[in-house]
């Protein structure tokens, strides 16, 4: 074998000897004086073993991306196939299937999987929360590490997004504001094999969590529970998917509003730095990113509702936010029982129990001297002011001589401590008093009305609007009045409904009164077009049963068996005309056929 040889040009060679004299002799000492501080250098420090790891994990998932179509292949060849039904699971032997399907099936089918878990109904929301509280198996950094290729933001153990932070701060990083469908989009292939088992319980979990959101938002009984469950998960396997977390609790929306408010409550136990301040503390936030943390957001976003409205205002009960104190006497007065109910139990928390805890603060006078100053006002102290300025606008005489609640020696005066809950009670009667007023004006007004029909108009209004109850001796009669109006012009429906209001009305005043109404009522129900024989049947018995003697139950009953027997009859008479219709009938084919067969044997016989 002949080598060929290549000469080194000029250049080369001098350069090769510059290079050597350079390497003879000792090394030359080489000093670096970074001059930075410890923080400094430990943050650098920690920075490049963080690179290191970083480009480390890229290699390993490069080396195994070689074989990842091979590996695709062989996953979806491997094993028996396994039946589930492509639905939305509605019972427990569905979810398991589609759970056992999207761990251990084929990779190309767990797109659809996962879109159809999204989907799970309430009924199966004990094991949606039982999943999504279970322990993982695998470590957080392999999570992370799937989750990286989306962009997913996973929080360190100091609950810091680097990647939300870097993105705030002008940096080019790509930051995914939506897990699920970023997963779904995710080519299989980008994922090695070893992280498959990851990637699969990922989906599980985003899945998991859109379920969450969407039975909270058709199962309102569900909101509470499926709001501390998200709270709980935020925390599961160090706080991987508190980010996707988040979303799922904007997506409940202003249901979860009061249940965050509590939940944002820290435990009396906690200790500093557990997950149970934490977890009160990511409630706050929660509150914070959806723009209903202060009490005049959070009220005003549930207005229109009166059940949510009157969750928010109870809310405020527990948590004894001092800005929501002045907010709450705007609702002690609303029509809606339930809403003036919860703001004035509200209220009255914020004035009554013993003394809150005040906040202070050290205060470094001129000269040297140091003082200590309240930090904040306390949520009595709000509500005093609150109630004050409240009285001063509308009932000053209600007003008490402002006074000093603490004594000299640090002593609390009682009788300042009790002022606050004193001002509100007087305000609550005078208010109460009023309602009353206005009420027995309403019912005076209707009762006198020239319009019977408008008058019972007015008070069916007054009841409906939850107002106070209103004496039934005095609107019961008017009623059955206006029901024999009605029951006159041929509307017995309408009749018949307002009856059955008298009589609730007189269950407890005057029950024999009540029966009878009811009865009355249940005879003209009976007499509604429309209603088949088994409906009167039941009406009417009902009737019998509760008044068996009654003239015009009896009356009634005696006209349904008169209608049935003439309906009978007439079905029997109508039955007779048919048998003989069709035996005449009979008869006319029989003579025809007759008539045809005698010329043909006439025929024969010649």
């Amino acid at each position: 074998m002949v080598v060929a040889r290549r000469s080194l040009t000029p250049e080369l060679s001098a350069l090769l000897v510059a290079s050597t004299l350079g390497c003879t002799g000792p090394p030359a000492e080489v000093v670096i004086d970074t001059r930075i501080g410890d923080r400094q250098a430990q943050t650098e420090a920690e920075a490049a073993r963080e690179t290191l790891a970083a480009l480390a994990e890229a290699g390993a998932q490069w080396w195994a991306l070689r074989d990842a179509r091979q590996a695709d292949a062989t996953e979806v060849q491997a094993g028996d196939p396994i039946a589930y039904e492509p639905a939305p699971p509605r019972e427990t032997s569905s979810l398991d299937a589609q759970l056992h399907a999207l761990r251990e099936g084929p990779i190309d089918e767990v797109s659809m999987i996962t879109r159809n878990l999204a989907e799970a109904g309430p009924e199966l929301w004990p094991q949606i929360s039982t999943l999504l509280l279970a322990e993982r198996e695998r470590p957080k950094r392999e999570y992370k590490q799937v989750l990286g290729v989306i962009g997913g933001d996973v929080p360190n153990r100091y609950g810091h997004f680097s990647l939300h932070w870097k993105k705030a701060h002008g940096h080019d990083v790509r930051v995914s504001e939506d897990w699920f469908e970023d997963l779904l989009g995710l080519a299989p292939a980008r994922i090695s094999k070893p992280l498959r088992p990851v990637y699969r319980d990922t989906l599980l979990t985003v899945a998991l969590l859109r379920a969450a959101a969407g039975i909270a938002q058709r199962e309102p009984a569900l909101v509470g529970e499926v709001v501390s469950t998200l709270l709980d998960a935020a925390y599961v396997h160090g706080g991987t998917f508190r980010d996707e977390v988040g979303r799922s609790v904007d997506a409940i929306g202003d249901p979860a509003i009061s249940h965050l408010m509590r939940e944002s409550v820290t435990p009396d136990d906690a200790e500093e730095g557990s997950t149970a301040e934490r977890r009160a503390a990511y409630a706050i936030y929660c509150l914070d990113r959806m723009d209903r943390l202060h009490p005049s957001r959070a009220i005003e976003a549930v207005a229109g509702d009166r059940r949510l409205l009157a969750d928010v205002l109870g809310a405020y009960g527990l948590v004894r936010d001092g800005e929501a104190a002045p907010l709450l006497l705007d609702w002690v007065d609303a029509d809606a029982p339930g809403v003036r109910r919860a703001a004035r139990a509200s209220f009255e928390a914020y004035v009554t129990g013993p003394l809150p805890k005040v906040r202070r603060k050290s205060i470094r006078l001129l000269g040297g001297q140091t003082t200590t100053q309240r930090a904040e006002l306390s949520y009595r102290e709000h509500a005093r002011l609150a109630i004050r300025e409240r009285l001063s606008a509308f009932d000053p005489e209600l007003l008490e001589p402002e006074c000093e609640l603490w004594q000299p020696g640090g002593i609390v005066d009682p009788k300042c401590e009790g002022q606050p809950e004193r001002l509100f009670h007087a305000y609550i009667e005078r208010i109460d008093a009023r309602r009353s007023s206005r009420r027995d004006a309403l019912v005076a007004r209707a009762l006198s009305s020239s319009d019977l029909i408008a008058g019972a108009a007015m008070l069916d209004t007054l009841l409906t609007d939850g107002s106070d109850p209103v004496e039934p001796d005095l609107i019961a009669p008017f009623y059955v009045e206006v029901a024999d109006r009605i029951e006159a012009e041929g509307d017995p429906t309408r009749a018949a409904q307002l009856l059955r209001k008298s009589a609730i009305l007189l269950a407890d005043a005057d029950p024999v009164r009540a029966r009878e109404l009811t009865v009355d009522a249940l005879v003209l129900e009976a007499q509604v077009e429309g209603i088949d024989e088994g409906g009167r049947q039941m009406l009417l018995g009902t009737a019998r049963d509760l008044d068996p003697d009654g003239p015009a139950v009896s009356a009634a009953l005696g006209r349904l068996e008169a209608q049935l027997d003439e309906s009978g009859g007439s079905a029997r008479e109508r039955l007779r005309n048919l048998m003989l219709m069709l035996l005449a009938a009979l008869g006319l084919l029989a003579w025809i056929g007759a008539r045809i067969h005698r010329p043909r044997e006439a025929e024969g016989t010649q």
